[in-house]
């Protein structure tokens, strides 16, 4: 028995290797070659916001001027929910506190083929030249940034030969420590981090000084610390981040003047600024010419 299976295994390896072996004289099925389509390429979707297929704006920048001593600009935008599908706009976000936004509802849905406004007020009080200002569209399918910018013309020659000049420089000193408090407060006043300690040098330049000095859309009248025409060094930052500068929108941050830094964050400040900012030297400063003596 164990012989007769010892044989039936023999025979079918040798049946399997005459299969397939060529030698055997078996055909070699030939290769039929298969056509491939070449690829197509995908169109690059990086960087695309899926918000601009839903939503239609009228407009992304609106821009208006206005005369001086204007206190609200208005601003609106149309939207039309182009797409078959439903959007919900959850909340709209300024990047100031001085500007706002209004939905006719929160959150607010926009089924296909419907459409609506919003509304942007911004408070011009104390500012001056081109203001622009950021609001953020937040939805279910991603945010839409819009813009918004209010020109505001100097004052014209016989307004300030009225007097206007000594009204301005008044206000102007009466609510330059109006940025610490109010709305603003919730850009300029960041003064402790998420721990709850008082934040010092880069992160508190970044939270309270370069909100504005250092914004993509700064205020023309914001100076760039980085190109002052003047000497600076360690007393001259300490002088204007204490006291700030009466007359002008440049706020006391001295908590002793009405601010909201201590010494100690005011000269983590003045070490910052000291090193990331070098004095310029002042053979590259120009001086007005001496009068002459009188003889």
């Amino acid at each position: 028995m164990n012989q007769r299976w010892t044989f039936l295994s023999v025979l079918a390896l040798a049946s399997g290797l005459s299969f397939s072996s060529p030698a055997a004289g078996n055909d070699i099925l030939p290769i039929v070659p298969v056509a491939i389509a070449p690829a197509v390429p995908l169109p690059n979707l990086a960087g695309a916001n899926p918000v601009d297929a839903i939503l239609k704006w009228s407009a992304e920048t609106r821009e208006v001027t206005v005369t001086n001593g204007t206190v609200l600009t208005h601003f609106n935008f149309q939207l039309t929910n182009v797409s078959s599908e439903p959007i919900v706009i959850n909340s709209v976000q300024a990047s100031c506190g001085c500007t706002t936004a209004q939905l006719p509802a929160q959150p607010w849905t926009l089924v296909s083929g419907t459409n609506g406004e919003i509304n942007v007020t911004m408070n011009l009080a104390g500012k001056m030249g081109l203001v622009t200002k950021t609001v953020t569209i937040n939805t279910d399918k991603g945010s839409k940034i819009l813009f918004v910018k209010s020109n505001i013309l100097p004052p014209t020659a016989a307004q300030m030969a009225s007097g206007d000049r000594e009204v301005n420089q008044k206000l102007a000193l009466a609510d330059r420590q109006a940025v610490l408090r109010g709305d603003c407060a919730k850009c300029h006043s960041e003064t402790k981090d998420a721990s709850g300690h008082d934040k010092l040098d880069k992160e508190l330049y970044a939270s309270v000084c370069g909100v504005c000095h250092e914004s993509e859309h700064r205020a023309a009248m914001v100076p760039n610390l980085r190109t002052l025409a003047q000497e600076t060094n360690a007393e001259y930052w300490r002088n204007w981040i204490t006291h700030g500068k009466p007359g002008t929108l440049m706020p006391a941050f001295s908590d002793k003047e009405g601010g909201i830094l201590n010494e100690a964050q005011i000269e983590s400040l003045v070490k910052y600024l000291t090193a990331t900012i070098p004095a310029r030297s002042q053979a590259n400063i120009a001086r007005p010419l001496p009068l002459p003596q009188p003889r």
